[in-house]
């Protein structure tokens, strides 16, 4: 089928890297998850050095960023001969987003590395997912603003509106991560409700008004009691619903058109020393593991004979076309 008429502003036809692989939007989405960065490298800390050669190695291999809010909704706009990667950032802490006092967003920040590497390379089209907590203690609290006894309320509101408005203009997503990384397995139904009801009230203060978060991370990976309340429930009469709850750990997902795709528990790759580059060779020897897009969001290629596994009633609005799969490299 012709390639769909391409949006203002889409990621769609952009000159960067592509693999000669054939389209599969069945294949496996990564979800990437980083926290901290800093020099003693592990589990939560990404050095900085690592986490620009992390953007360049899966920009080179033909990865371009979606949100979770995009896969959620089947718009994975990239070209043809790409693959969608989510970037999920937890805790907002320092080394993830800062203002320099003249004003500039701090270079060695992660967003500030990542408005670098997109303008450098501007098929890096799409953003990151941060998920936030509010009410944490400094310095995460709203990527290290201030402790409030040092700054002016005024100034630090400023501040946070400053970066929440960035996020929502620049095509990033904001995440409820719950008010300050509540143990969720540790709260009756009511606090649950409430550190989730109240997170999404403290964020949405900055939000616009018709913003509608779509995606919790669940602190430590750790589920209520009622698991239910990890997306739906109430607090003081406001509805919260969570299409998708990010786990804490576990491999590439499935695709959102399979029929196993489930949005209520999606694993999180973490990226810890090697870990990505061994993914990434591993999909350098087997691509037909990867999704790879046909370059259009109306039609799903998939590999000829697994046209049964699209879920075609979720799907409706879309075309299911086969197509040759990939073969293994030696």
């Amino acid at each position: 089928t012709a390639a769909a008429a391409t949006p203002p502003g889409s990621s769609v036809n952009d000159e960067g890297p592509k693999t000669d692989l054939p389209p599969n939007e069945l294949g496996e989405i990564m979800v990437l998850e980083y926290h901290r960065l800093g020099q003693s490298e592990g589990e939560w800390v990404r050095k900085p050095e690592n986490f620009r050669k992390d953007l360049q190695a899966l920009y080179d291999n033909g990865f371009r960023p979606v949100t979770m809010r995009q896969v959620l909704e089947g718009n994975i706009d990239i070209p043809a001969g790409t693959t969608p990667v989510v970037f999920t950032i937890d805790d907002s802490s320092l080394g993830q987003f800062y203002y320099l006092p003249d004003g500039r967003i701090d270079p060695n920040t992660m967003m500030g590395m990542w408005a670098a590497f997109q303008e450098k390379n501007p098929g890096w089209h799409n953003g990151a997912v941060w998920c936030i907590l509010p009410a944490a203690g400094h310095p995460s609290n709203f990527f290290s603003e201030k402790p409030d006894r040092e700054i002016p309320r005024e100034q630090r509101e400023a501040n946070i509106r400053k970066k929440v408005t960035y996020i929502v203009e620049n095509r990033h997503e904001v995440c409820n991560h719950t008010l300050y990384h509540a143990r969720l397995d540790r709260g009756t139904d009511a606090q649950v409700q409430e550190w989730l009801g109240r997170g999404e009230d403290s964020l949405k203060v900055y939000l616009p008004a018709d913003y509608d978060i779509v995606t919790h991370a669940l602190p430590l990976g750790m589920w209520p009691k009622n698991r239910s309340l990890a997306w739906q429930g109430s607090w003081k009469g406001k509805q919260y619903e969570y299409p998708v709850v990010l786990e804490v750990s576990g491999g590439p997902n499935e695709s959102p058109f399979d029929v196993k795709w489930n949005g209520r528990s999606v694993n999180r790759f973490i990226v810890a020393p090697n870990h990505l580059e061994r993914q990434l060779e591993a999909y350098r020897k087997n691509g037909s593991r990867r999704y790879v897009s046909d370059g259009d969001p109306n039609t799903i290629s998939v590999p000829a004979g697994q046209e049964t596994r699209v879920d075609r009633a979720r799907w409706q609005g879309k075309t299911v076309k086969a197509v040759a799969a990939a073969q293994p490299q030696p």
